[in-house]
């Protein structure tokens, strides 16, 4: 892992990276993973991005399960957390074998194709919730321990199911806590968790609380929903910077 000294050019530059995609995570609700992973690869490597991206993740959803608990519908999203742990291992796997430019091109292509689904509208709505449920939390355990990114299967399927808005952003919450610690378990496991990249995390999270804070100031003074079509825009626009990191056409 490059060396991400504190205040050097190269943490700097990380601590912004969070900053803007905590800040747009505040403003427009989503985003905050799909934008940082890509920004981040162009200066570490895919296994710290992940690691950083969890341990990052992890501590925003803590905030948002201890404000929202009561609100969560547990009975809901147990099929999908107990797939997720079929999945996880294999991710662990794929980040283990897979070369660091295939796993960049991989990631941005995620990314793309999750957010031109959110804008479109896609909606997909499966008779059985609970086997749609498993299935969406399986791949979303093999994205969530190779890439960060365990939200596009889950988030699609609650959008498809017409989950309530009062639930799904705290449901989220909760099942991206037990992903994410199950993820990051996993990988520490077979050695894929750096302490190297743990303190940088840890550098990094007041850059994510004052970021997502400034975001929710700033939600209710602007026009909301040309925001959430920006920030749609600005994470298509991170996904693609991610495959041309992957491809190598970056200096």
């Amino acid at each position: 892992m490059q060396n991400l000294e504190i205040f050097s050019p190269i943490w700097i530059l990380a601590l912004c990276a969070v900053l803007f995609a905590a800040f747009i995570r505040g403003l427009a609700g989503f985003g905050f993973a799909l934008i940082l992973a890509p920004i981040l690869l162009l200066i570490l490597n895919p296994a710290a991005v992940v690691v950083i991206n969890l341990f990052l993740s992890l501590l925003s959803n803590i905030v948002v399960v201890i404000h929202s608990f009561a609100r969560i519908d547990f009975k809901r999203i147990l099929p999908m957390a107990l797939s997720s742990l079929l999945g996880i291992p294999l991710g662990v796997w794929i980040i283990s074998v897979v070369a660091a430019s295939i796993l960049k091109i991989f990631i941005g292509a995620v990314i793309v194709c999750f957010a031109v689904l959110v804008a479109s509208g896609f909606r997909k709505t499966f008779a059985g919730e609970r086997i749609s449920s498993g299935i969406a939390g399986f791949f979303s355990g093999i994205l969530s321990s190779s890439t960060s990114l365990g939200g596009p299967p889950v988030v699609l399927l609650m959008h498809g199911q017409n989950w309530s808005k009062e639930i799904i952003h705290p449901s989220l919450a909760g099942y991206f806590l037990f992903l994410g610690s199950c993820s990051l378990g996993a990988l520490s496991l077979f050695g894929q968790v750096k302490a190297e990249a743990v303190v940088t995390a840890a550098s990094l999270a007041p850059a994510l609380l004052a970021g997502t804070g400034l975001g929710m100031i700033v939600f209710h003074r602007v026009n909301a929903r040309f925001f959430r079509a920006l920030s749609v825009a600005i994470v298509i626009c991170a996904g693609l910077l991610g495959i041309i990191s992957g491809l190598g056409l970056f200096p």
